[in-house]
C-alpha cells in the first residue's frame, strides 16, 4: 500500500463504516468460549464477547465486545471520568483480527473443537485514531477488513462502532510466527 492510498484509507475509517455485503456476508453467533478456540488470548485479556459476522469473500468480520464496568482499569483512567484506554480498543481490533485471520486461512465458516488457535504478533500499528470515548458498560461493535495477507504477514484496517457511529479506528500489521 502506497502513502496515497493508505491516507485514503485512513480519511474513509474516520467517516465510513466498514461495510459488510450482505449477499456475501454470514450471520453468525460464536460465543466468548468458541473464540478460546481460534485465538490464544484469556481472561482478563480476552476481550472478544462474540463473532456476529463473517464475509470469507471480502475478508470482513464483526465481531462485539462488551466493555466491563468493573474492570479495574478504569479506577486510574481516569478516576471520576472512565474512559475505556485507546490501547485497548486497539487490542480489541487485533483480537477481532486474529479471528477473522483464522476464517480466512481455514476458508471456514465453522468452529471445531480439535482447532488450533491462530498465532500472529502485531508488530506495527500504521495509524489509530479515536473519535469519541468510549465508556464503561458500552458495547462495542468491531468491524476488521484483511487488506493483505499471506503466510508471514497480514495488514487489516478496523473500527470500533458504537449505535453506528465510528469510536475508534486503526491500520493494524501482524506477523503470523
Amino acid at each position: 500500500m502506497n502513502c496515497d492510498e493508505k491516507e485514503a484509507l485512513i480519511g474513509s475509517l474516520k467517516r465510513e463504516i466498514l461495510q459488510m455485503p450482505a449477499e456475501s456476508t454470514v450471520k453468525v453467533n460464536f460465543s466468548m468460549e468458541e473464540v478460546y478456540k481460534i485465538i490464544p488470548h484469556r481472561p482478563p485479556f480476552a476481550l472478544i464477547t462474540s463473532i456476529n459476522a463473517i464475509n470469507i469473500k471480502e475478508t470482513t468480520i464483526e465481531v462485539t465486545s462488551r466493555v466491563d464496568p468493573a474492570d479495574p482499569i478504569f479506577a486510574g483512567h481516569f478516576p471520576g471520568q472512565p474512559v475505556y484506554p485507546g490501547v485497548m480498543q486497539i487490542e480489541t481490533m487485533g483480537q477481532a483480527g486474529l479471528c477473522l485471520s483464522y476464517f480466512v486461512k481455514n476458508n471456514t465458516l465453522e468452529i471445531k473443537e480439535s482447532n488450533t488457535p491462530v498465532k500472529g504478533l502485531f508488530t506495527r500499528v500504521h495509524n489509530a485514531g479515536f473519535n469519541k470515548g468510549v465508556m464503561p458498560g458500552d458495547t462495542l461493535t468491531v468491524r476488521v477488513k484483511s487488506i493483505e495477507d499471506d503466510d508471514f504477514m497480514g495488514l487489516m484496517s478496523a473500527q470500533v462502532i458504537i449505535n453506528n457511529d465510528i469510536y475508534s479506528h486503526s491500520i493494524l500489521e501482524v506477523y503470523y510466527p
